[in-house]
């Protein structure tokens, strides 16, 4: 029995410490810096990880794509939440963004998606989204909030990990698709603003989840790239390319930012 439960304990010990050290560098630098943190694959990269390692190539690349269509529902949850978040309080606001991911998912969940729908899918709500959100990068001020509770960060740890361990655990039972769309599930979003939100205060949580929208377009691209990747190239090489293609990504928009900064033209 204690032999069963050690690569449980193991991926739940390494998510944890992963989502601890993210969440401690995301309220230490700010709704920008905080957001290219929180939008690391924290959580579904250790699922998918853990996943390769139980199923064949075919069932992570399935999932991948599944993933891929489910990304635009955590899309929707970010535009939701960053436009309500503003006027309505924590739990209003965060619960009309779990409202809108859980149709959107259901939804996505009754649909055979293929590259192309799912890419179209992507393209149509991000589009949305950073028209709707334009300026909101920029605006909003984090309030200086000195004590913390001792057991936020644990609390997070713990939720990303019995996830992920809980994920691997039923992805035989679930297939590739529904496990493609539970891997993104916003657990590391959804945990970062409960915990977050009352520090740094409502406005610069929307720029946080206004930023988190640009870096999570690339996380798609990088679901998008592991699953066109697995046929030719094999699993493990797959999963380096979508590492890559999400801190390209991170790395990028941290340039842009940069470059604004300076006030140099983009």
């Amino acid at each position: 029995m204690p032999a069963l439960w050690m690569p449980i304990l193991a991926k739940a010990a390494s998510t944890a410490l992963v989502v601890v050290l993210a969440s401690a560098l995301a309220e230490a630098i700010g709704p920008f810096w905080g957001a290219l943190v929180a939008s690391l694959p924290v959580s579904a990269g250790p699922a998918y990880v853990f996943l390769a390692m139980q199923h064949d190539g075919d069932f992570v690349a399935a999932s991948a794509l599944s993933s891929f269509a489910a990304n635009a529902s955590v899309g929707l949850f970010l535009i939701v939440y960053a436009l309500t978040a503003g006027r309505r309080s924590l739990w209003q606001s965060l619960g009309a963004a779990l409202a809108a991911w859980l149709v959107a998912s259901l939804a996505i969940r009754q649909i055979g998606w293929t590259t192309g729908s799912a890419l179209l899918l992507n393209l149509a709500v991000y589009s949305a989204g950073f028209s709707l959100l334009r300026g909101m990068t920029t605006t909003g001020r984090a309030n200086v909030i000195v004590k913390r509770s001792w057991f936020d960060l644990p609390l997070r740890a713990a939720a990303v990990a019995i996830f992920v361990s809980g994920l691997v655990l039923a992805s035989s039972v679930l297939g590739p698709e529904a496990t493609g769309i539970a891997a993104v599930f916003p657990i590391s979003l959804s945990s970062l603003l409960v915990i977050v939100r009352p520090r740094i205060g409502g406005p610069a949580s929307v720029v946080l989840a206004a930023t988190a929208l640009r870096a999570m377009a690339g996380f798609g691209l990088a679901l998008l790239a592991l699953h066109l990747a697995i046929p030719p190239w094999g699993t493990n090489a797959a999963l380096a390319l979508a590492l890559c293609v999400t801190m390209a990504w991170s790395g990028g928009l941290l340039a842009l930012k940069t470059r604004s900064r300076a006030g140099l033209p983009d």
